[in-house]
């Protein structure tokens, strides 16, 4: 279990926050959403992985690091040493972000600021002290300047060295002050904002996909351990079975793993990749968590019903993994399909899982569901997750036969807010669950138009935003109760 007491939590990753800029970031809003949790006894603030983003999908799971951090976060009216600069006029949407103008407006705007960082600063080497940061920001350096994946660049470019670390940083000195700058203030103002929470007694939990893209810092610096062939090619990538969300499954199109390489190397490189990652979090959720135990492999540029299902490492990842890694940290996404295997190590790690509300009020008169109140308590309870309808988007959706269970199961709660959303909320709050958690957007009630993302769709996802910090306090009241009456607020 979660080193926490029963507590609640929600969904909101800081890409939503209100704001100028266009986008949400590590500002005066972010620790006014903290103060909301404290003022509603809320513990837990789940975000999304923190990491750059793409610039196809703009999805937090599809990123060229998994150690950095996603810049446009960083507050422009909070940088370190630098106040006197000049920002372009600009007028981006309130309720959504404008991805490619905001990330290119941010970016400039970095940029520019950056050219006058002297590299020598104390602060600035000891952050290069790390050598996890060292070579992703090689890589990123290096991919800007390239314009184009890493198996096209110079043999000598083609794979880490303390050499080229040195090579580029003076060779390239513009766009490696840039992406030195950017990295270092994105974890000084995470930093900052993570200590205002834990401060007030909130705990954050992180996320991280499983997989990574091909062009990334974690395959070009780890080449070996990932499943390429003699050209640094993919011969198959990783996606997902069909299911209730996707009727031909999922191309994901990220690398997988050699693991007999990791093995022998102890998984190293994992290890390394999740301490990196709690050192950003207090705990930290492992997307695809069954992707350990077996994992869908597509041929290159097939359809994911042409895949087929290969064994995991699960065996002796775990193993050497807790050797290294305080498991009480971590939380499996373990939704989907259902192991033994995967049972028995969620039980002698003492790992929480996951229940899903949505997924679990039966659609159909035979079924092995089980009401809320009797999940077991070692695991995070939802209402929805990102991947999820709104609630009341689910309510307007789903059968007639939902409805009549979850009326069914609402006559079983002990605390009722005559609200259908209320009333959702409350069945997952008066689970046994060490944690219950819901999002933002259903606390306010938003329909359709709030849905985070819709796997297997690509463009419309990601964007949703709160307009005003404002907007919450209409929810304040229910929260709070909700989290009295079921002790959640200790």
């Amino acid at each position: 279990m979660l080193d926490i007491k029963k507590s609640s939590g929600l969904i909101f990753h800081p890409t939503s926050l209100p704001g100028k800029h266009g986008i949400g970031n590590f500002g005066k809003n972010a620790k006014t959403f903290v103060d909301f949790l404290v003022e509603t006894n809320t513990k837990i603030w789940q975000v999304l992985p923190l990491g750059p983003t793409d610039e196809l999908e703009y999805s937090p799971y599809s990123s060229p690091s998994s150690v950095l951090g996603n810049i446009n976060l960083i507050d422009l009216d909070n940088l370190h040493n630098h106040s006197d600069f000049t920002l372009e006029e600009n007028k981006f949407p309130d309720e959504f972000i404008d991805f490619k103008n905001v990330y290119k407006y941010k970016s400039n705007a970095l940029y520019n600021i950056s050219k006058s960082i002297d590299i020598n600063e104390n602060y600035y080497q000891q952050f290069l002290n790390n050598k996890l940061i060292r070579e992703h920001i090689t890589f990123l350096t290096l991919n800007k300047i390239n314009q184009n994946p890493w198996l096209s660049w110079n043999e000598s470019e083609k794979s880490y060295s303390e050499h080229l670390f040195e090579y580029v940083s003076n060779k390239y000195e513009e766009e490696f002050k840039y992406n030195l700058f950017t990295q270092y203030e994105f974890t000084r103002q995470w930093n900052e904002l993570k200590q205002y929470a834990n401060k007030s007694g909130i705990k954050v939990l992180g996320d991280i996909p499983i997989y990574v893209n091909h062009n990334s810092a974690d395959v070009w610096s780890n080449n070996n351990l990932f499943e390429l062939d003699n050209t640094g090619n993919m011969s198959y990538v990783s996606g997902a079975v069909p299911d209730e969300f996707t009727a031909d499954g999922q191309v994901w199109n990220t690398t997988l793993y050699d693991w007999d390489i990791n093995r022998e190397e102890n998984y190293e490189y994992w290890i390394n990749k999740l301490k990196s990652n709690l050192d950003k979090v207090d705990y930290l959720r492992i997307d695809h968590f069954v992707g350990f135990f077996q994992y869908w492999a597509i041929p290159i540029k097939e359809s994911a019903l042409n895949g087929s299902w290969r064994k995991g490492p699960w065996k002796t990842f775990f193993k050497e993994v807790s050797k290294e890694i305080p498991m009480s940290k971590l939380v499996a996404e373990d939704l989907g399909v259902v192991l033994s295997e995967t049972e028995e190590i969620l039980s002698k790690y003492n790992i929480p899982g996951m229940k899903v509300l949505q997924q679990r009020i039966p659609s159909d008169i035979i079924h092995d569901e089980i009401h809320p109140n009797e999940w077991k308590e070692n695991l995070i309870a939802y209402t929805g997750t990102h991947d999820s309808p709104t609630i009341k988007q689910w309510f307007g959706e789903s059968n007639e036969m939902q409805i009549q269970y979850f009326n069914e199961y609402r006559k079983e709660l002990n605390f009722k807010l005559s609200n259908d959303v209320w009333d959702f909320i409350s069945l997952v709050w008066e689970s046994p669950a060490q944690v219950s958690v819901t999002t933002v957007q259903d606390l306010l009630e938003l329909d359709k138009e709030a849905r985070f993302n819709s796997p297997g769709t690509k463009t419309g996802n990601w964007g949703w935003r709160l307009k005003e910090m404002d907007q919450l306090n209409s929810s304040i009241k229910n929260l709070k109760l909700l989290n009295e009456m079921n002790s959640r607020n200790i």
